[in-house]
């Protein structure tokens, strides 16, 4: 971890591909997030490779409604996926959100590392947000990861 990434890591009771099923599924992203920012997804359709785009509906606190356009910026098949928020139609803010996955016990449980990045972030009126959320924020949504991959 830095000044500017966040990370948590978790053992998720499921094999990679399923995780990465979630993942790369925006539809069953609301569930997940444990920020409650996630409102529902625009895209029904899986991610499928790098330069994918995909809209989800969100709900700050201090912003109301809005809709953000996620680039993927990194996409390896049941080991990692990323993406770059962007304002919907756009610029890219700098963040990104990346999920790692290791498997363990011979692909019967899998390492799920969850980083947050902003480090390349350059919009200015960003910064007073940043971080949008804290370790505990990420470890949460892990929980809740796990929680779907585990059904």
């Amino acid at each position: 971890m830095t000044d500017t990434q966040l990370e948590a890591s978790r053992i998720v009771g499921a094999p990679p591909d399923k995780i990465f099923a979630l993942l790369t599924t925006p539809d069953r992203h609301p569930e997940l997030d444990a920020s409650g920012t996630v409102r529902g997804s625009r895209t029904h359709h899986p991610l499928a490779a790098v330069g994918d785009v995909f809209e989800m509906e969100m709900h700050g606190e201090d912003m109301g409604d809005y809709v953000v356009d996620n680039h993927v910026v990194a996409f390896e098949p049941d080991r990692e996926i990323a993406w770059a928020p962007a304002t919907h139609g756009g610029d890219r803010g700098g963040q990104v959100w990346t999920y790692r996955l290791e498997p363990r016990d011979s692909g019967g449980s899998t390492l799920v590392t969850h980083v947050y990045d902003w480090s390349a972030v350059t919009l200015e009126r960003l910064l007073p947000y940043l971080p949008v959320v804290d370790a505990d924020g990420l470890d949460a949504t892990l929980k809740r990861l796990a929680a779907a991959a585990e059904l």
